[in-house]
């Protein structure tokens, strides 16, 4: 492949909605978890199970393939267990049914994927990168209007970098395109959403 297309990946690698534990402070002091990209090392092995299951070199995808349909598969994951955690945590009826909604599409996509993958021999990971899980467990701490508006600004942030991973798919293997072509209109409404939810916030 060439060298641009693999530079042009390996920007775009991020989660489908783009989790790290990464922190900072606001004007009060109190520390503030960032939607950060992970790279790479995060998303090699999620866990020591798939280390030991690992059937990569059985796939019929190239590493920029590779690379998406791991970072989508992980980001499906997440974008599944936190419209649930909104569904608990939340105190606003229309995050509430923002959450129900990317429950429903991510379940939908995830299933997409798997098969896709499956017809491509490639595993793709079963668990979350450490640092995402961190963040996510602090998610879990959270309630009522802190909750919504962390996950609704996370929910932004994170598909701009989806649609963006998504719109750089154009090199990939067809099966791949045909997910991306399949599910890209899906995520445009999930921002577009998103966007008229966290104004509404402020």
């Amino acid at each position: 492949m060439k060298a641009n297309c693999m530079l042009k990946f390996s920007a775009a690698v991020m989660i489908f909605a783009g989790l790290a534990a990464c922190q900072n402070t606001d004007k009060s002091g109190n520390a503030q978890m960032d939607s950060a990209p992970v790279g790479k090392d995060s998303l090699r092995r999620a866990s020591s199970a798939d280390a030991a299951n690992d059937l990569t070199n059985m796939s019929k995808v190239d590493g920029d393939g590779a690379v998406f349909m791991d970072t989508a598969a992980v980001g499906g994951m997440m974008e599944v267990d936190l419209g649930k955690l909104a569904l608990e945590k939340s105190s606003n009826a229309q995050v509430k049914k923002f959450a129900a909604q990317m429950v429903e599409d991510h379940t939908k996509a995830n299933t997409d994927l798997k098969a896709v993958a499956a017809k491509l021999e490639h595993l793709l990971p079963s668990a979350y990168p450490a640092d995402v899980k961190v963040h996510m467990d602090a998610m879990g701490k959270l309630s009522g209007r802190e909750f919504d508006k962390h996950y609704m600004d996370m929910m932004v942030n994170d598909h701009v970098k989806t649609l963006n991973l998504f719109r750089s798919a154009n090199s990939l293997r067809a099966e791949i395109k045909d997910f991306v072509a399949r599910t890209l209109p899906v995520l445009e409404k999930h921002h577009q959403m998103a966007e008229q939810i966290n104004a509404s916030l402020k």
